[in-house]
């Protein structure tokens, strides 16, 4: 039973660390070649006008999302401080020649000008590190998969008029309520390293090409074609199972999977392949292989159905079902007990038995976390994904690149249990401290602990 922990005993366990160290220490244990590979992109400016080199713009960039910054004017206001800045170019291994943060136009200027796929090569190079990484493995599907989520999202949203790469869709056409809504689209890849870490792997802007209303069908699955593409040829060797929803039930998306080596999980719903939903819901009545299992409060069952044919392809039927009794906490109703059904099924290529069901049901269910972890925490949870950084959409991408470099970062270091342990902070006021211990604690007067090496546990 979990003791309720204080916000005074939270901070007087937090103070036997300066986490501003421990921020770095991370860094240097998970993403040792940070600074470098930032310095190492391609600077788009006039070397003899510079003042800041581009890992200090960069990186000032990337630390305003660990600390939850919501915009990039705040930034410049919050670190504009002695300490702050000194640490910055401490971090990137620079030596000093301004007294002062970069602004943040200067910052969005050069964002302007930066080829977006310098940092998604960047992404690509860290998140290479991290596979490789023993403290991950037990993370594999199966002790070999890594498992790598698909989904779309829309990362900003107007009435008025964006960039002509946007896409726009028309709501309530033929009524006097009509308008059109322009929008940013993107296609995103994540890999599961832990149950709380979950991380960008690759990234598909969806643009407006033909200049037409978009379908979300049409556009998302073009796009993961175009993903797949580059994930393969980023990632020749990795061993892959790829997990989407029931929109990407198709044959062209099992050639793709079995041309690059890759399996897959897929949520399934009936519509999707009407052929293999009629072929499970007549085997599974004939093979029996349904299996139930009592809960704390409440049942649930697994059940399968293997080598269903679908044009030449040999797909698998896993379905889960609960019902729970679960107390109402909050309304009129509060205290009564509600009786919740849920179901889902899974669509895939690995193989199936009454050993295994469960792990592979677990496995498809992680969909959410892209949704969870992902997104959801990207735009509600401090990294302000959804605002409008910059009206250039070549600055906008290279924003949203720099978000996802911080975030795998600050889900490192949420994860860390040493840390939070003894702790009931939310993740907002987590982030706050680390900010707080960056404001007030000079990063060169620990240099000695910083370069230990050392050993972390996740949570």
């Amino acid at each position: 039973m979990k003791t309720k922990v204080t916000r005074k005993e939270a901070r007087k366990h937090l103070e036997q660390f300066h986490l501003a160290v421990e921020l770095v220490k991370v860094i240097k244990h998970f993403f040792p070649d940070l600074a470098r590979l930032l310095k190492q992109t391609e600077d788009p400016r006039n070397q003899s006008y510079i003042t800041y080199p581009n890992v200090i713009l960069l990186m000032t960039r990337i630390l305003s999302s660990i600390f939850y910054i919501s915009s990039m004017r705040k930034t410049s206001q919050k670190f504009n401080s002695d300490t702050v800045i000194q640490n910055i170019w401490e971090m990137c291994g620079e030596s000093a020649s301004a007294d002062e943060i970069p602004y943040w136009e200067t910052i969005n200027k050069y964002l302007e000008r930066l080829d977006p796929e310098e940092l998604q090569d960047t992404v690509c190079r860290l998140v290479y590190r991290l596979v490789r990484s023993r403290a991950f493995a037990g993370a594999r599907i199966r002790n070999r998969y890594w498992q790598v989520i698909a989904d779309g999202t829309q990362i900003h949203s107007s009435r008025r008029k964006l960039d002509a790469k946007s896409l726009y869709r028309v709501h309530n056409k033929g009524t006097g309520r009509e308008y059109t809504e322009y929008y940013y689209y993107i296609l995103e890849a994540k890999i599961v390293l832990h149950p709380d870490i979950i991380v960008s792997i690759m990234t598909e802007f969806v643009e407006n090409t033909g200049g037409e209303e978009a379908e979300k069908q049409d556009c998302e699955l073009k796009a993961c074609y175009r993903l797949m593409e580059r994930l393969k040829k980023e990632f020749p060797k990795l061993p892959v199972c790829l997990c989407a929803d029931s929109l990407y039930a198709c044959e062209n998306f099992f050639i793709k999977c079995r041309d690059s080596g890759w399996r897959y999980i897929l949520r399934y719903k009936e519509g999707s392949i009407p052929t293999v939903s009629d072929e499970y819901g007549r085997l599974k009545k004939t093979e029996k292989n349904c299996r139930k299992q009592e809960l704390i409060n409440g049942t649930c069952w697994h059940d399968f159905v293997t080598d269903i044919d679908y044009n030449g392809h040999k797909v698998n039927i896993a379905e889960y079902r609960e019902e729970r009794d679960v107390l109402i906490k909050k309304g009129s109703r509060k205290g009564e007990t509600e009786n919740i059904k849920a179901g889902f099924l899974f669509l895939t290529d690995l193989p199936v038995n009454q050993k295994n069901v469960a792990a592979l049901v677990e496995a498809g269910r992680r969909r959410w976390k892209i949704e969870n972890e992902g997104f959801n925490a990207q735009k509600k949870h401090g990294y302000y994904l959804e605002h409008l950084f910059s009206r250039n959409y070549q600055a906008l991408k290279n924003h949203y690149y720099l978000i996802q470099i911080g975030h795998m970062i600050s889900q490192i270091m949420e994860a860390w249990e040493k840390l939070w342990k003894s702790t009931a902070l939310s993740l907002s006021e987590k982030h706050s401290r680390i900010f707080e211990s960056f404001q007030n604690i000079k990063l060169s007067e620990h240099r000695h602990e910083t370069g230990k090496r050392f050993q972390i546990r996740f949570r």
